[in-house]
């Protein structure tokens, strides 16, 4: 069903120039414009984990670049602050892909003695640092944050400063099969944990219409878990599910993509899962051009 406020949508793409379609990837940070000089609300983007079925959320990108819907915010949570910090880098949905699918597992991770996790990430954060080619969050083009959970205090930790790979990999570190990231007295993991869709984030950022992306909405596994890594992230998974829910809650549009019968470390199936995602999303475009045209109606008049 279209959204009401899709004609108001399209007419005001029409009749205001700052509103025709950008692609923030070609923005610098410091160049956003407000919402109220432009008359047109920030959009965020709220980017949730699920191992390798974040593939799905480069079709949902590829869908907002192919309707002309700009984003200014991002925040996200293990491998959706993956693709979040590829995006706000500089890198189209294109590049992003086609990164990805030269990615395998050993390019991750290794076995560790585990003390603290199965598998080291050291390979992680220099993956990160080579694939967006970005250091620091101030030179991001588009606002970034990421969140993880330090499991010393049991708190929620918003990364938005410093280097960008570090706090990739500590919201990306699962705890049991990830080695967590120490940074003095705190113990990184990750940010799932409490906050596994951070629409809460991106909406303290300032974004006036937020669109979140979930990928655990069918938490069904096919098959029962095979190894001790299976058994940690089953069960991670099922610690998840009322977490989700409350993290939706500030979201004013959520996109869930069916990903049934994809597991979390399948990553041969990777353009499978970003047509899906690009499937849910187009489902869904109708009504976030509505929600946009609406928030634009409230802002102040010039």
């Amino acid at each position: 069903m279209t959204h009401p406020g899709r004609k108001a949508w399209e007419a005001m793409r029409t009749i205001d120039a700052s509103s025709r379609p950008r692609y923030p990837f070609l923005e610098r940070r410091e160049n956003v414009t407000p919402s109220h000089a432009g008359r047109r609300p920030l959009v965020g983007l709220a980017l949730g984990g699920g191992a390798a079925r974040g593939a799905a959320h480069i079709g949902v990108l590829k869908v907002l670049a192919e309707e002309g819907i700009p984003i200014d915010r991002v925040a996200g949570t293990s491998v959706g602050s993956v693709v979040g910090a590829a995006l706000c880098a500089g890198m189209s949905w294109q590049r992003i892909l086609e990164r990805a699918r030269r990615i395998d597992w050993p390019d991750i991770a290794t076995l560790a003695i585990p003390r603290r996790g199965f598998l080291k990430m050291d390979r992680f954060e220099g993956l990160i640092r080579s694939t967006i080619g970005v250091e620091d969050f101030r030179d991001l083009a588009i606002p970034f944050s990421t969140v993880a959970v330090d499991l010393a205090a049991g708190r929620e930790v918003v990364f938005s400063e410093g280097p960008i790979a570090r706090a990739v990999r500590a919201s990306c570190s699962v705890p049991g099969v990830f080695e967590p990231l120490i940074e003095g007295d705190e113990v990184l993991v990750d940010g799932g944990l409490l906050n596994e869709v951070p629409a809460d984030v991106v909406r303290a950022m300032g974004a006036e219409v937020v669109l979140a992306v979930s990928l655990t909405a069918d938490r069904h596994h096919d098959a029962p878990p095979r190894n001790v890594l299976d058994i940690i992230y089953y069960s991670f998974d099922i610690l998840l599910a009322a977490r989700t829910q409350e993290s939706l809650k500030a979201a004013d549009l959520v996109v869930a993509p069916s990903l049934a019968g994809f597991a979390y470390r399948d990553l041969r199936r990777m353009d499978e899962m970003v047509e899906r995602g690009e499937a849910a999303m187009r489902a869904a475009v109708g009504d976030l051009k509505g929600l946009i045209a609406e928030a634009a109606a409230r802002l102040p008049a010039q």
